[in-house]
């Protein structure tokens, strides 16, 4: 099992970071709407079991807003999901039956679209940015590297639980030594990618993404937990779901967007 986990995670490092560097922004484009579109099916399924035209509509909503940021930029993908909210609700009042039920999957489209798509949007529009590609090759070497850093220090030495209510396995111990592990490959990697960042500043921006990231982890686990099911899908072996293997990112990327486009990094 841990050798089949480890086997699937090396394919699907090997396959983003070759689509990031080599890919150019439409084969990342390509990429971010396959994985939003999936990775929105898994979250409705988890949550609410939709009736077929929402689900439908969220689900291709969700890779088109992708294709349209790549097009037009992020105002596309807001103003998409202001259509998309529009149009649902007015299913809403032209189905009949249960409209408080049907107003409930409506919202919950709506929330996958900006809690899935809407930072697999900002991941495709960093990759348009002057350098994009370094970018987001920072991002997941901080998430993925803080992540392994935190299994494995959190599986030797943790003894002190870090939200017990919501996942019993994470320590503060792990959490510490993923913070740690992120500051060292944003400094490693911001000399190796040629970005411009002091020794300070690669410290700051790793224990920031990767606290992000953290965060984005707890928080699906939290809604696991909730819904009372170990993985969010079955599509990667050893891994579980799509979601289960970006719910860091989802977080991260965003912090990472809007820390470039102000200026600071």
């Amino acid at each position: 099992m841990h050798g089949r986990r480890i086997l699937s995670a090396l394919v699907l490092i090997a396959v983003v970071l070759l689509v990031i560097a080599y890919g150019g922004e439409a084969g990342f484009a390509l990429l971010g709407m396959g994985v939003a579109a999936i990775g929105l099916w898994e979250f409705t399924r988890l949550l609410s079991p939709l009736q077929s035209l929402p689900r439908v509509l969220a689900l291709a909503a969700a890779a088109v807003l992708v294709g349209a940021t790549y097009v037009g930029g992020v105002e596309w993908f807001a103003i998409g999901v202001v259509l998309v909210l529009l149009l649902e609700l007015s299913w809403v009042v032209r189905c009949g039956g249960e409209i408080e039920v049907n107003l409930r999957q409506t919202m919950l489209c709506v929330m996958g679209l900006l809690y899935v798509a809407g930072p697999v949007s900002l991941a495709v529009a960093l990759r348009a940015v002057p350098g994009g590609e370094r970018y987001l090759l920072l991002a997941c070497g901080i998430v993925w590297i803080g992540d392994t850093g935190a299994f494995y220090i959190g599986s030797s030495l943790g003894r002190h639980p870090l939200a017990p209510q919501v996942s019993p396995q994470k320590s503060v111990e792990g959490s510490v030594g993923g913070l740690i592990g992120s500051m060292a490959a944003a400094w490693v990697l911001a000399r190796a990618l040629g970005i411009p960042l002091t020794f300070f500043s690669s410290l700051l921006v790793g224990a920031v993404i990767g606290g992000a990231g953290q965060m984005g982890d707890l928080i699906e686990s939290a809604m696991k937990r909730a819904f009372q099911v170990k993985d969010t899908g079955h599509l990667i072996p050893g891994h579980g779901g799509v979601l289960d293997r970006i719910d860091s990112l989802l977080f991260a990327i965003p912090v990472l967007y809007l820390w470039i486009r102000t200026g600071w990094i």
